[in-house]
């Protein structure tokens, strides 16, 4: 989990002719500062007026911005386009007046299109989400049903009656880029913990938050993948329910199928062709694997700062030490850095793709991003799902 931002931060990122609206219309109480000769930087008037303030009130102030804070990125700007045009304003991130940074960006949506902006929210957490699960070979193209989340919910609700935790539970269903999104809610074990009231008084407070469970099914590929902070057993039983309620359809075991094949990615040979159009570069820096006859474990990693190393001549130098052989380990990991080019939201950078047989951190990247390297796991047989894609040029790994 990312270190909150101070407030501090939060406030000098936004310029202050938005701030300057953002008080007037959501903070309570007069704001006696003159605007016009405060500072970009001069926020200290600002932190004074929200420590004056109710500590429910300062809190909601503290979420606001923290909100606005979290859409200030690719990822952000992309749910904020996705959801406009979901909501008939395709031309909305067009209407935000040149100039502002991303922070402002994402202040504008807050203070004209609020509704936009909460909606939002939904698609920034799929698109943020990790520790995804996939399973292929699912029916492709269903119709779901309009009671499909009623009964996905009651089912989940059922399942974790058993522990405490489940009573209440809420379904968002959503489509999105011809992925269909199930995002179950269900209440979670209850805590407490000590805050301050709006007195200054040290007070204990029960909650019960809910877990985040989140089933994405491609209707084209045939597939759909699980998000859940839950441990292997609890989504082992999650996947038949989605699938029973869901898409009507009756799941084999888990272990009947690998979600992505890497295997062959162990051998040298393998190349790692691109598509040029895409102007990325890929390299792989990280693999683990497992020998079953002698219970021997490799995971190795390249030297990043040697560009001409490569994995292929670490995993021959591990072996060379273990005096054993490449044919008889098995991959269970690999990480492949993408370095992307520049867009028009994000600097160039690179990002390191896990793969294990059963899940892949794909869908922690920006749509565009994902699309692009799904679509080289095709290509060199990661994903099953058939590619054909022509022009292509040959990277070393």
């Amino acid at each position: 989990m990312p270190q909150p931002t101070p407030l501090s931060t939060l406030l000098r990122v936004i310029p202050n002719e938005l701030l300057k609206k953002w008080f007037h219309d959501h903070i309570p109480g007069p704001f006696d500062i003159s605007w016009e000769t405060l500072g970009e930087n001069d926020i200290e008037p600002m932190i004074v007026h929200l420590d004056d303030l109710p500590s429910s009130i300062r809190k909601d102030a503290e979420i606001d911005l923290r909100t606005i804070r979290s859409f200030a990125s690719e990822a952000g700007m992309r749910a904020i386009e996705d959801t406009a045009r979901m909501h008939g304003e395709p031309d909305l991130l067009s209407r935000i007046p040149d100039g502002l940074n991303l922070n402002g960006r994402a202040m504008w949506v807050r203070l004209h299109e609020w509704e936009i902006l909460h909606a939002a929210t939904t698609l920034l957490h799929l698109e943020e989400a990790t520790f995804w699960r996939k399973r292929n070979g699912v029916p492709s193209n269903v119709e779901i049903a309009a009671d499909a989340a009623e009964l996905l919910g009651n089912a989940v609700s059922n399942m974790l009656r058993e522990e405490g935790r489940g009573q209440n539970v809420t379904v968002e269903r959503l489509e999105n880029n011809g992925i269909v999104y199930f995002v179950v809610h269900p209440d979670d074990f209850v805590r407490s913990d000590n805050t301050h009231d709006d007195q200054g008084r040290l007070a204990t407070v029960s909650i019960r938050p809910t877990l985040d469970i989140i089933f994405a099914y491609d209707r084209h590929a045939g597939s759909f993948e699980l998000c859940a902070r839950l441990p292997k057993a609890h989504k082992e039983r999650l996947e038949p329910i989605f699938s029973r309620t869901v898409l009507g359809w009756q799941l084999p075991p888990y272990e009947d199928e690998s979600g992505y094949y890497i295997d062959h990615l162990k051998d040298p040979n393998t190349p790692l062709p691109t598509d040029p159009a895409d102007q990325i570069r890929v390299r792989i820096e990280e693999i683990k694997m497992f020998n079953p006859s002698t219970r021997r474990r490799i995971s190795t990693d390249i030297n990043k700062h040697d560009e001409t190393d490569t994995i292929h001549r670490a995993i021959s130098e591990e072996l060379r030490s273990l005096h054993d052989v490449l044919a008889n380990f098995s991959v269970n990991s690999v990480g492949i850095r993408f370095v992307f080019p520049a867009t028009r939201y994000a600097r160039a950078g690179g990002r390191i793709i896990r793969i294990t047989p059963g899940s892949c951190n794909l869908r922690s990247l920006t749509p565009d991003r994902a699309e692009i390297v799904q679509k080289h796991l095709r290509m060199w047989g990661v994903d099953d799902a058939p590619t054909d894609e022509p022009n292509l040029v040959s990277v070393g790994a």
